[in-house]
């Protein structure tokens, strides 16, 4: 009789990806690797200040020395985060994160009750949800399972965790803000404003990346109070691009 508990379920789907990390990582430190594979699945979709570094950004996307590993291992990250799940959580915390942080995030299950639980999909559209400690973005993007309409801000103090959550953003095409920084300090560190450009009828997924706190609607202003600080409005990007709409998740 076969095991159907849900750790084995869970271990039986990321098997693959698992593996397909470990070829790409091998011979390097985990923990580089991974951040190497976030920056490069975040590339395409970033807003770039030049021409220069646009054409920086495209010289290492088709010229990296292992983009013939990261192009199964990301597809594989799309397919296991169709219906709006977290694999690069469950890889950092098993697999990346073991041993040197010990980091663990909230399982998807308890993360799906709390949304539902605090009504998000009785919120009107263009509301905001905001974790000020969103790891990889899992809560946020249960959110978004529950109800897509909404713009989603998360802050957290580890740099991966936030790629991370930057990642899921553009996989779910979500729109919102992605703040490295203290919370609790309210000190701040780098930005992503995320938004989408309608083109062809689809919503494409981007960020702009940016290290002066007061474009972020996440970092408390000096004399603002917590009570006034908030999220009404979301992320404008440039007048030429549109985010009218919903689109479904990336893959």
């Amino acid at each position: 009789m076969k095991n159907s508990s849900p750790k084995f379920i869970r271990m039986q789907n990321t098997t693959k990806l698992f593996n397909l990390f470990k070829q790409f990582a091998y011979g390097q430190n985990y923990a580089i690797a991974f951040t190497e594979a976030l920056d490069y699945f975040l590339i395409p979709f970033k807003i770039y200040e030049n021409q220069e570094q646009r054409e920086g950004g495209f010289s290492t996307l088709t010229t990296h020395p292992k983009k013939d590993l990261l192009a199964p291992f990301f597809m594989e990250i799309g397919e296991l985060s169709e219906g709006f799940h977290d694999p690069l959580g469950t890889l950092y915390e098993l697999l990346v994160s073991k041993g040197q942080h010990g980091q663990f995030f909230t399982p998807e299950p308890i993360v799906e009750f709390m949304a539902m639980s605090v009504n998000i999909a009785g919120l009107e559209p263009g509301k905001t949800v905001y974790d000020p400690a969103c790891g990889s973005g899992r809560m946020l993007v249960t959110a978004a399972k529950v109800n897509r309409n909404l713009c989603f801000y998360g802050a957290d103090i580890d740099a991966i965790c936030c790629k991370m959550a930057l990642v899921n953003f553009m996989l779910q095409s979500l729109t919102g803000e992605i703040a490295h920084m203290d919370t609790l300090a309210n000190d701040f560190y780098r930005g992503y404003n995320i938004g989408t450009i309608l083109k062809d009828g689809y919503h494409y997924p981007f960020y702009e990346e940016f290290t002066d706190p007061m474009k972020s609607r996440i970092w408390l202003r000096p004399g603002e109070s917590k009570s006034k600080q908030g999220f009404t409005n979301p992320f404008d990007p440039p007048k030429s691009q549109s985010t009218n709409g919903v689109q479904g998740t990336l893959f």
